[in-house]
């Protein structure tokens, strides 16, 4: 165990010293400033911010006032902006009432799949509040949580759509979002210092589940700093997304730092400092079963996962197993993963190979040869499906405290990598 407790120390010294942020502006100095007016008169106040945004119009600044919580009852959507500066000194709420949102995320003509949406815009920055006792987006997704088969209900509202030129994201914080957060598109991205807290109450009866953090098929994105307590993933990769980078994240309970693949070409994806805890997925890849798409140039390095199920995890056949396998899947088919590299990552292994998230038998998450000690799973179809991979300084540690091991199929006989495909210890660690 020394040798654990000193690469923790090497880590947590390393990322010391690589907390700075940088966010490039894009609002000019010649703005107009506009306050959103608090509707005292009626609950809703996304009439009186689509008002404020429209008369302020291009090249502003548009302020939620401290002190203030502003409640959309209905959603928003803006489209044609260009360089608007969205300033959250106050609170922005989505309603409390589980059956009224419901019945709007019904209705497509109110809807239009997330409750704020942003498209065909330039130069859109939101900047937060330093100050944490305000400037939050709430949620109230402690109202939904506890619900039976809530992880199934597709009336959940989805929180924020970009697809713009130029967003800037900074100093923003979520409180307890009732699932997925963030689904960008577009490009010239950069997001700093983002807070999600979806901690429950009840993490195995109350599961938050889908509290995805951020979906990117954005291309030229960097999100540096990022803190999250949720149920899913700390961010999702996908193509088409190209040059995609993430750092200086420290997450719990997440489901990974991820990249999947369905369909499409992407790649150039560099995830790095990263320290997470307590949680299903750490490293995280997942090529979706019975698809094919390509992927090349993709890391994660600078890692430490502690008390985690699966810390490093790459599989080509992902699928529900509390389902099973479709007749109507093509399982011949799978990803094409190319030049993939895990480098300076050390891990622990949790006792529970799940979360409030496993409401089957199977897990949804079970992966074969599955076990406590493991901390890498390498599950390729084949050598063709996946070249070049590197492995580098990798130190794996089982639930127990000892020496970790691997789990590896399709890569057998395989050299070069920097360690051997085996279902066992690491060489570079006996």
């Amino acid at each position: 165990m020394m040798e654990f407790w000193s690469r923790l120390v090497l880590l947590n010294v390393f990322f010391a010293s690589t907390t700075a942020y940088w966010l490039p502006e894009t609002l000019g100095t010649s703005v107009t400033t506009c306050t959103v007016p608090k509707n005292k008169a009626g609950d809703d106040d996304s009439p009186s911010i689509a008002a404020t945004v429209a008369a302020c119009s291009n090249s502003s600044r548009v302020i939620f006032s401290d002190n203030e919580t502003y409640t959309l009852m209905t959603p928003l959507s803006f489209t044609g902006l260009n360089n608007v500066e969205f300033v959250i000194n106050g609170n922005v709420s989505l309603p409390s009432n589980v059956s009224y949102v419901e019945s709007v995320v019904r209705n497509s003509t109110f809807y239009p799949g997330h409750w704020i949406t942003f498209s065909s815009s330039t130069g859109i920055t939101f900047t937060g509040s330093e100050d944490a006792s305000t400037g939050w987006f709430i949620g109230h997704g402690e109202e939904w949580w506890p619900m039976a088969n809530n992880g199934k209900n597709t009336r959940r509202p989805h929180y924020f759509f970009f697809d713009v030129t130029s967003l800037r994201i900074r100093d923003v914080k979520f409180y307890n979002p009732v699932a997925w957060v963030y689904k960008i598109q577009g490009s010239d991205v950069y997001m700093t210092n983002i807070t999600l807290d979806a901690r429950s109450d009840d993490p195995i009866g109350a599961f938050p589940f889908n509290t995805d953090g951020v979906d990117v098929s954005a291309k030229d994105v960097v999100i540096d700093g990022w803190t999250s307590w949720s149920g899913d993933d700390v961010l999702n990769v996908s193509p088409p997304a190209t040059n995609v980078t993430m750092r200086n994240v420290v997450a719990y309970g997440t489901h990974g730092v991820s990249v999947s693949c369905a369909d499409g070409t992407g790649g150039n994806y560099l995830f790095e400092n990263a320290m997470i805890y307590d949680s299903l997925f750490g490293a995280r890849f997942k090529g979706a079963l019975g698809t094919t798409c390509n992927l090349s140039n993709v890391t994660w390095r600078n890692f430490g996962v502690f008390n985690t199920s699966y810390p490093i995890h790459f599989i080509e056949d992902y699928e529900d197993q509390g389902l099973g396998v479709s007749d109507r899947k093509n399982t011949s088919l799978a990803a094409y993963a190319y030049n993939f590299t895990w480098e300076n990552i050390v891990t622990l292994t949790s006792e529970t190979l799940s979360d409030g998230s496993c409401v089957t038998d199977p897990c949804w998450s079970y992966t074969d040869g599955e076990s406590n000690q493991k901390g890498l799973y390498i599950m390729c179809k084949d050598a063709a499906h996946c070249q070049d991979f590197q492995f580098n300084n990798i130190i794996l540690f089982g639930a127990d405290g000892k020496v970790g091991e691997m789990e590896c199929t399709g890569l057998n006989g395989v050299t070069g990598m920097g360690i051997p495909c085996t279902n066992g210890t690491l060489p570079t660690q006996n």
